[in-house]
């Protein structure tokens, strides 16, 4: 039998757009990035929240490579409004031109049978000029859980954030002790996808991607970056799309699909588990066939 989708439509309250099923909810705020503010569990937040970072919180879309505006992000991009559109279950969430000349536009689209955040990012080119761009999604994620992901060619030179190598995988166990200064991680996954434990809560996101080749990685980034800041008060897990050219007038659209899960029973929260590799794996298997 096929599988039939089952697309939520999403509640409004101002600028605040919430998707629910079953006791799971997802988030976003038009009015600031259309960021993704929570995916949840009841009230149980797997992302981190403005009481710990006011600027940097929630999950936010840039443009890469960072060379291309420095800091802070892209207003427009990045925290301004984005106009909605569209009704039921098709809404879209278009910002304003940025500094660059670069527009975005993003869709949720979140399915209760696959249980499911299907996400989708269009950059459009409203400059005169070519561009070459790589689209890149930041969440923020409390401190005290494990980020992991299968790997080739290890981690990159730019790394300067410590990591374990196990099992054909990165593991950062991201202890609120363990970062004495701003630190970042570079890398090229394997698989297409990266993985998030809140160990104390027993919580799991995966975050799936296409899969790019390091030669496609945008100058100075790399596919998956992962960022601890000097207070380590909260952990970046990132991703990033092939870097290539956008003319005038082009778009260029670049989907990640998000999954929530309570980590099983008998399952270890430890750094180079197997386990944990092969619940992944399953669970995306399990979503591709259904």
């Amino acid at each position: 039998m096929a599988f039939q989708a089952n697309l939520v439509v999403p509640e409004v309250e101002g600028a605040i757009y919430r998707w629910r099923f079953g006791n799971v909810s997802f988030e976003v705020d038009a009015g600031r990035g259309a960021r993704i503010l929570g995916f949840r569990f009841g009230l149980e937040n797997i992302l981190s929240g403005p009481e710990v970072n006011a600027l940097n919180f929630g999950s936010t879309f840039w443009t890469s490579p960072q060379s291309d505006w420095g800091w802070p992000p892209v207003v427009e991009i990045d925290s301004g409004a984005y106009t909605p559109s569209g009704q039921g279950a098709d809404v879209w969430f278009q910002s304003a031109t940025g500094s660059l000349g670069i527009a975005i536009a993003k869709q949720f689209r979140v399915d209760s049978n696959a249980e499911t955040v299907e996400i989708e990012y269009v950059m459009e080119n409203r400059s005169d000029k070519t561009r070459s761009v790589a689209p890149w999604e930041i969440s923020r994620l409390p401190v005290g859980g494990i980020t992991f992901f299968p790997a080739v060619g290890g981690l990159q030179p730019l790394s300067t954030l410590a990591a374990h190598e196990a099992a054909g995988a990165i593991w950062f166990d991201n202890d609120p002790g363990s970062v004495a200064e701003p630190s970042k991680l570079f890398a090229n996954g394997s698989e297409g996808w990266v993985a998030h434990i809140d160990v104390g809560r027993r919580m799991l996101l995966i975050k799936s991607f296409p899969k790019i080749d390091r030669g496609q990685q945008a100058p100075g980034e790399a596919e998956i970056e992962l960022y601890a800041d000097l207070a380590h008060t909260y952990v970046e897990v990132e991703q990033q799309g092939a870097y290539r050219p956008l003319e005038p007038g082009a778009r260029m659209s670049w989907s990640v699909t998000w999954r929530l899960r309570r980590l099983p029973p008998g399952i270890e929260a430890t750094v180079g588990n197997k386990d944990l590799l092969a619940l992944v794996r399953a669970l995306k298997a399990r979503d591709q066939t259904q």
